[in-house]
């Protein structure tokens, strides 16, 4: 019994460590009875926890408060590049790697653009390239891990590829062995969807509680669901294939091998093919057709907003579906700018159950560049902050 009560207790203290962690990660600084309001237990409880961690060079002091008439207090504060995180997004188009601290604040930042007709020799020496100057970043006692964003959907539990539409080059690429053989060390791999939700929850700190659906519109579509800071899959860790969901009965054929998929009237490859048709030009880019419609030219416009009306669309079928308290819009097609987020809302308006609309914030990812790479780091990151096992192994270091 009494062995039992002691192994409670532990727990019970380990978890109190975790929550102040928490706390401290969404704040700049704290003092210690801020830290035990914010918390609410003993301010006793607090000073050992802080104690502790300020000797293992977790936190640190940070100077006194301002006084407001009382007697200044000792602030407190998380050290953020304590242990640091790689994060890498994989995508057709390009592959971003950066560096992390425990905050989410971008160390070190690598991309390379990838050419159009794309080899998976090509893609592996670019992913090798990104990977590498990363990790030569990062100091090797600090490195948590690396975590991998990638497109296309898991064939099996090993995170292998399968059916990659946009890249067929890539089916049944296994990731984690060409990490393991080239580095010497495990990585985890997470959709790409998955990992923009997960920089919202860990680092742009949405809401504990309430809903929310995110979408991830670029060279494909994909919808993560989130319920109360939990992210909602199926088999295997993935997010689903809403743009492979049937839009148009005998439309046009889809990599994938389908007809009519949401994929087929609105991503980045669609756009492209059709701006170019219209200019006659094989060399036409996405990122040159954003700009001239982000600025308000008319060249495209036409080819835009029928995108534009498909996304809302399917956006607003999500909505009266599943009726959440928020959407947030993230992914390249952002590049399109306001003018796009503008008609992407008159279409939802358009198809969404008056009666949702009213309740329903829609806001657009402030850091989509980099939201799959740092998601992919929190990987890592939220070790930290979740893991019991982790902080047991940091207090016993």
């Amino acid at each position: 019994m009494c062995a039992k009560g002691l192994l409670q207790l532990k727990n019970i203290r380990l978890r109190n460590t975790l929550s102040a962690l928490n706390v401290l990660r969404t704040h700049d600084m704290l003092s210690r009875v801020e830290l035990a309001q914010e918390l609410h237990c003993p301010g006793t409880a607090v000073t050992r926890i802080t104690r502790d961690l300020i000797e293992k060079g977790i936190l640190a002091t940070a100077g006194l408060s301002e006084s407001n008439g009382g007697r200044p207090r000792e602030q407190i504060k998380l050290v953020a590049d304590w242990k640091k995180a790689v994060g890498i997004e994989l995508s057709p188009h390009r592959i971003t790697g950066i560096l992390t601290d425990l905050k989410g604040r971008i160390l070190v930042r690598e991309e390379v653009f990838l050419s159009e007709q794309l080899g998976i020799e090509e893609f592996v020496h670019s992913m090798e390239l990104v990977a590498r100057r990363l990790l030569d970043a990062c100091e090797e006692e600090k490195l948590l891990g690396v975590g991998i964003a990638t497109f296309g959907p898991f064939s099996g539990e090993s995170r292998i590829l399968g059916n990659v539409a946009a890249f067929p080059a890539l089916d049944y690429f296994d990731i984690r062995k060409f990490f393991e053989d080239n580095f010497a060390l495990t990585v985890q791999i997470a959709d790409a969807t998955y990992a923009r939700a997960l920089h919202e929850i860990w680092f742009n700190h949405a809401p504990e509680r309430g809903s929310f659906l995110l979408f991830d519109a670029g060279a494909g579509i994909g919808c993560a669901t989130v319920f109360d800071g939990q992210i909602v899959f199926g088999k295997y860790s993935n997010v689903g294939e809403i743009g492979h969901t049937i839009y148009k009965i005998d439309g046009e054929l889809c990599p994938c091998g389908k007809k009519g998929c949401l994929e087929t009237l609105c991503s980045i490859r669609i756009i492209e093919q059709k701006a170019r048709a219209l200019k006659k030009s094989k060399k036409l880019k996405f990122a040159e057709i954003a700009r001239n419609y982000s600025s308000g030219e008319d060249d495209f416009r036409k080819i835009i907003e029928d995108c534009a009306h498909w996304l809302g669309l399917a956006i607003a079928n999500q909505i009266n579906f599943l009726i959440p308290d928020r959407v947030i819009l993230t992914g390249e097609m952002l590049q399109l700018g306001e003018r796009f987020c503008q008609k992407v809302n008159e279409s939802i308006d358009e198809y969404v159950f008056p009666a949702f609309r009213q309740e329903i914030t829609i806001s657009k990812s402030d850091a989509w560049r980099e939201s799959a790479a740092l998601g992919a780091a929190s990987l890592f990151v939220r070790k930290v902050f979740e893991d019991t096992k982790c902080l047991e192994e940091i207090s016993a270091s």
